[in-house]
């Protein structure tokens, strides 16, 4: 799985023609709140539309880095439709518990057996991210290195912390100062 999705991300990047591009996003969430159904949305936000965002943000920074005003572009969703075999075999061959049924999440005790899918996901895209830099796709593309965020559309402290160990504290800066840290 990582591998075919570390390929999809990078195949996308290179295709990018947008000449301000700042920050990309790996949007993760679980399909219907399934935690078996981890799912990652790859898109990225312009230095245009933080401008015509800023006024309807409280700040620049919010404009910035709030998921919530950022071009709502999607290239692809990992994890669904002819990609959700290949979640589901990765959560089958790291010996992790898979429900297909969605209605199994009322069961406290299923939701405790599933606990850590997302996060062993959120591990992967980590190390995604990592190698990505290492390869230096983005600086071959851009011209320079970017950060590559893995959010949801909260932010918390262990967000912040999952992109500092991704992307480095540099790449981080900016959107550490909207974390608040």
């Amino acid at each position: 799985m990582k591998e075919e999705l570390k390929n999809l991300i990078i195949s996308n990047i290179q295709q990018w023609d947008e000449p301000d591009i700042y920050a990309i996003s790996l949007f993760v969430y679980d399909e219907n709140d399934n935690p078996c159904k981890p799912t990652v949305t790859l898109g990225y936000n312009t230095e245009r539309q933080v401008k015509n965002e800023t006024p309807n943000a409280s700040d620049e920074l919010e404009a910035r880095w709030n998921y919530a005003f950022w071009i709502q572009n999607e290239f692809f969703c990992f994890g669904t439709d002819e990609t959700a075999g290949c979640v589901k075999d990765w959560i089958l061959q790291n010996g992790l518990p898979y429900y297909e049924d969605d209605e199994v999440w009322n069961d406290e005790e299923a939701m405790e057996e599933a606990e850590g899918i997302t996060e062993r996901f959120v591990d992967e895209l980590v190390e995604i991210v990592q190698e990505i830099h290492q390869k230096k796709v983005l600086t071959e593309k851009f011209g320079k290195e970017m950060p590559i965020l893995i959010h949801e559309l909260e932010y918390y402290d262990e967000i912040l912390e999952q992109n500092v160990k991704a992307n480095g504290r540099q790449l981080t800066a900016g959107f550490a100062a909207f974390c608040g840290e």
